[in-house]
């Protein structure tokens, strides 16, 4: 799969003017300052290194950060309409919790997180185009995300910390605290957190789908999955009569 320059583009535009949109003030202005710092490789960063992954092509890192923020809105929404507790959440907190929950992934101030991988015949035969940069010091994602923010002096509430922090749910080891709590006190004041890794979680699988659907992948997963098709030569040289009378 992959996107064209000009969707690379809109999608970039369509980031900024949700940017725009969304901050104000400070946060804002420096918000642009970290945009505008990465914006050259942001804009074709994939989102992931495999391509039974999800978005694993250039300008994928942002398609997925749009397909985040659409879904995390709509779980904000979800969740105030089946009366869960959103009281402490806006808009702005969760635009920015879903805007800033992969920024780790777009590397450190001057090197790319995925470099492409230097074995062709790999990258072919096991569907893997990126590799990960072995020129950066290793970090989560979340924790390179927190850094980056830090880098560019921009604030988040205590709130916005855990949206972030609890986007990768339990596929990461350090997120065991916030979802299994162990004792009463521990439980999770707030749905920032479950809303955002459910965002991504969704976000995640409908792209994966894409590539699923897509041609693209060495299993046929529209056959397999929506079943035997007309086309198929055992249900063409079925006779339908017959089998009806096995029902009757």
């Amino acid at each position: 799969m992959k996107l064209s320059a000009i969707e690379i583009s809109e999608n970039w535009s369509e980031l900024q003017s949700i940017v725009d949109e969304s901050f104000t003030g400070d946060r804002l202005e420096k918000i642009r300052l970290l945009q505008e710092h990465f914006k050259n490789r942001m804009m074709i960063a994939p989102a992931s290194g495999v391509n039974w992954f999800h978005n694993a092509f250039p300008g994928g890192y942002v398609a997925h950060v749009l397909n985040v923020i659409t879904w995390a809105k709509k779980y904000y929404g979800l969740f105030d309409e089946m009366n869960m507790y959103v009281d402490d959440l806006s808009d702005e907190t969760v635009v920015f919790c879903a805007m800033f929950h992969d920024l780790g992934k777009v590397g450190n101030l001057e090197k790319d997180y995925y470099v492409p991988n230097p074995d062709g015949w790999k990258a072919k035969k096991y569907g893997r185009p990126y590799d990960h940069n072995p020129e950066l010091n290793y970090m989560t994602v979340t924790d390179r995300a927190m850094w980056i923010l830090n880098q560019f002096e921009i604030p988040m509430s205590e709130t916005e910390y855990i949206g972030i922090r609890m986007a990768d749910g339990l596929y990461a080891d350090a997120n065991k605290p916030y979802f299994l709590e162990g004792v009463e006190w521990k439980t999770i004041k707030t749905n920032i957190g479950f809303i955002i890794h459910y965002a991504d979680s969704s976000s995640a699988r409908q792209e994966k789908e894409k590539y699923m659907f897509s041609g693209e992948a060495p299993i046929d997963f529209p056959k397999i999955m929506k079943g035997v098709t007309k086309e198929d030569p055992v249900l063409e040289n079925l006779d339908v009569d017959k089998l009806e009378d096995l029902f009757k």
